[in-house]
């Protein structure tokens, strides 16, 4: 992260009130910016130090307006229908939030005309199943699931607008990310510490067998802030995507007994489904690291550590 780059830059992050939304609000007040957060839900802490505007992405004309009234520099577009097993159940309003709403961000920056970068955030799921591993941004797009197609459309067009428009947008690929403050108590990462912390055994919802990438949640924030500041600078990487991946896939069983070892516990993880099918996952982050300048800077037992350390301080203070 470049602080002479966002030193009082006007930032507006839609999703700010999200999980990786809250990360990097943090990351952006401690560079000295302004901050704009627009989310549906409001912030989860009584006081913040930033600006919170509860405006739908679904109006065009309401998002334009708020671009026009705050003047940002710099727009991280995080806002959209999260999880898998939510999209699937409500397909519409994953249409609604991740195509619809991507579209009119894009539009109204488009109208706005003065973003420095914008970065339209991604999702690991557009890549579905694939014959050549690791995946690089050119592989095939083969995500088949709601969400994965929903993400897919916002990724198109993120990409239409900086190459037909020459609008200064970015496509942020980003995999699971893991840290504190996660509101998903149900994430496999989540889910698994608190289990060991209450001396309960951790549950796999599927076979344990599939293999992902996990990425501490400070590495993804600064992913993300590098890839605004190199589409501010290069031209050439407008429309263009970055995966924002670990080095080396996990298998989720493996992950899980990580997490034991590392929090002390010694408790074997219930499989529910063992003979479930399983997805290999693998993608390739040597583009990030080439043109960007990035890599993860934690190590995943290093994140994973922190992230038990935050979530046994919380569980502490709560006894």
């Amino acid at each position: 992260m470049n602080k002479e780059f966002w030193q009082s830059k006007i930032v507006l992050v839609t999703g700010g009130s999200g999980f990786v939304g809250r990360w990097l609000v943090r990351s952006l007040l401690s560079a000295g910016c302004q901050v704009h957060v627009l989310d549906l839900a409001p912030p989860s802490a009584a006081t913040v130090e930033y600006s919170y505007h509860q405006v739908t992405l679904l109006d065009l004309t309401a998002t334009e307006k708020v671009l026009e009234h705050l003047q940002p520099d710099v727009l991280i577009h995080l806002a959209g229908q999260a999880g898998v097993s939510a999209c699937h159940a409500r397909p519409v309003e994953a249409f609604e939030s991740n195509v619809v709403s991507t579209f009119n961000v894009l539009e109204a920056s488009r109208r706005y005309g003065n973003l420095k970068s914008l970065v339209a955030v991604s999702s690991n799921h557009i890549y579905g199943d694939q014959k050549t591993l690791p995946s690089s941004e050119d592989a095939p797009l083969n995500g088949a699931g709601i969400y994965a197609a929903s993400k897919l459309c916002g990724d198109v067009m993120a990409r239409a607008y900086g190459k037909t428009y020459h609008l200064p947008v970015s496509i942020a690929r980003i995999t699971n990310s893991f840290g504190g403050d996660d509101p998903h108590a149900a994430h496999i990462v989540t889910a698994t510490i608190l289990a060991a912390l209450n001396g309960e055994p951790p549950v796999i919802k599927q076979s344990g067998r599939d293999l992902k990438g996990y990425l501490y949640v400070k590495d993804t924030v600064n992913g993300l802030l590098m890839l605004a500041e190199q589409t501010a600078a290069l031209p050439e990487l407008h429309g263009e995507a970055f995966n924002l991946v670990p080095d080396e896939p996990i298998s989720v069983l493996s992950l899980v007994r990580k997490i034991n070892s590392l929090a002390g516990r010694n408790l074997e993880p219930r499989i529910s489904q063992p003979s479930a099918d399983f997805e290999d996952e693998h993608l390739d982050n040597s583009q990030a690291k080439r043109l960007l300048g990035w890599t993860p800077e934690y190590s995943l037992d290093e994140g994973l550590n922190e992230t038990i350390d935050w979530y046994r301080s919380i569980t502490s203070a709560l006894v």
